[in-house]
């Protein structure tokens, strides 16, 4: 995911409301370190949109607005997409497969009767 670094005063709530913007703009977070040095707090977050797919930019830009541009930081811009995601071929092709497939071919369900 898109690595994003959290630098401010600790406080308590910080994680809570740091965690509550990122959800209520479609962010995941895939993995945190979390660090608290002298009354500091560092964060790190890896974040990728709900559907687990690169983030857009726009949505990050949002979301440094809201928590503050000198406060949280880009890290990893590779992962930082500037254009809308494009649905990967493979991915269709499980969708499809799931699709034209119920689920007591698959085993999962046995069959009513």
């Amino acid at each position: 995911g898109l690595k994003l670094e959290l630098c401010t005063n600790d406080r308590v709530g910080l994680l809570s409301d740091v965690t509550r913007i990122f959800r209520e703009n479609s962010l995941s977070v895939t993995r945190a370190e979390v660090t608290t040095k002298g009354g500091n707090a560092i964060n790190t977050f890896y974040v990728c949109d709900a559907s687990g797919l690169p983030v857009d930019s726009k949505r990050i830009d949002a979301v440094r607005l809201l928590i503050g541009q000198t406060i949280l930081k880009v890290k990893d811009s590779s992962a930082y997409s500037s254009s809308p995601p494009q649905e990967s071929g493979t991915r269709f092709l499980f969708g499809n497969l799931f699709k034209s497939k119920s689920l007591c071919n698959f085993g999962l369900v046995r069959p009513y009767s």
